[in-house]
């Protein structure tokens, strides 16, 4: 299954420590700002540097396309209308919609039979077009983004409950918490469906041969565990 593998954009690199620093820097500049200073500095520093982590990817190389752009100007309108009505429940309820029509949107391209994860999962793992093609490969991604529509909006509406019921800063480290267990959980089950599944297909190794091609198509060393 090793031919024929190449998604048909570049690849991007391997994840830097400055990405790991610009993912979690916004959260930790609106926390301090808005104990500090209030909600406005928050939400103005938190905009800045998200903007500046987008730019920087867009530098390295990352094929973001036009999703840069469009989620930048995403960015600068939340945050202006944050800070124009000093609101947390305008500021953060314009992402919980946005995370509520990612949901919908998931939902919508599985009804359509062309779900995300069918295009998604080549640039994760190292596939080739019979694997691609399979009835198994179509099946278990509409499958896997069908259980990621229901997870987003489930965390969607707990973000609703959650803005209403906790103080500003309680809300961002709590939502930052069950949004990365919730992505964990959703990986190992996404990954134990696509494995399962994919056993129909003529000469599948597993995953794990597959993350780890993967992992070297994007400069990335495995895992010597995994690798002996």
């Amino acid at each position: 299954m090793a031919d024929d593998t190449s998604p048909p954009t570049p690849m991007p690199s391997a994840p830097t420590r400055a990405d790991v620093f610009d993912q979690y820097m916004p959260i930790v500049l609106f926390l301090v700002l808005n104990s500090a200073f209030g909600l406005v500095p928050a939400i103005a520093a938190m905009t800045l540097w998200a903007v500046k982590a987008q730019v920087s990817r867009y530098r390295r190389g990352l094929p973001l396309g036009r999703v840069m752009p469009i989620f930048v100007l995403y960015l600068l309108i939340r945050g202006t209308l944050g800070i124009i009505y000093d609101s947390e429940d305008l500021y953060f309820g314009i992402g919980i919609g946005a995370k509520a029509l990612m949901g919908v949107g998931l939902a919508v391209s599985v009804a359509a039979g062309r779900s995300v994860a069918r295009y998604v999962l080549p640039y994760l793992l190292s596939l080739d077009a019979e694997t691609l093609a399979h009835r198994a490969y179509r099946s278990a991604s509409a499958r896997i983004t069908a259980m990621a529509a229901v997870a987003v909006l489930v965390s969607a509406g707990f973000d609703v409950w959650l803005l209403q019921n906790s103080s500003t800063n309680e809300y961002v480290l709590i939502r930052m918490g069950t949004n990365w267990g919730l992505t964990l959980v959703m990986l190992v089950i996404a990954a134990q469906v696509l494995n399962r599944s994919l056993r129909p297909v003529p000469g599948f190794p597993g995953l794990v041969p597959l993350m780890e091609q993967r992992m070297q198509d994007m400069g990335m060393k495995p895992p010597p565990s995994s690798a002996e």
